[in-house]
């Protein structure tokens, strides 16, 4: 019983993914066309079925990468791995005269 209330709620929250890729794309398409109501409603009927209906993984790849470049979220990426390399440091390498540096050095491969 849990399983199926599992798999029902799962299946709304995917529909609902779908709604709003379409939705997205419709606006991304009413946006570009904005000069022409019937060739948007047609064009936006077009994309949503291939990009949404047909190819929904690819609708929403697209979707989400142009999410991705236009928000800003590109930008704050070398903010992040500062941030990343101050949590997670990387080992010092060793310093020259000791046995670990000349075991480096001197390492055949």
């Amino acid at each position: 019983m849990a399983f199926e209330d599992i798999g029902f709620w799962l299946e709304i929250i995917k529909w609902l993914i779908l709604f709003f890729i379409a939705w997205w794309w419709y606006n991304w398409v009413r946006e570009k066309l904005a000069f022409s109501p019937l060739l948007t409603l047609v064009v936006a009927g077009l994309v949503v079925y291939y990009l949404v209906i047909e190819h929904p993984i690819i609708g929403g790849i697209g979707a989400f990468g142009w999410i991705l470049m236009t928000s800003g979220i590109l930008f704050m990426l070398p903010t992040f791995s500062l941030v990343f390399n101050t949590i997670l440091p990387r080992p010092m390498p060793p310093k020259p005269g000791t046995a670990e540096f000349d075991n480096l050095v001197n390492r055949q491969g």
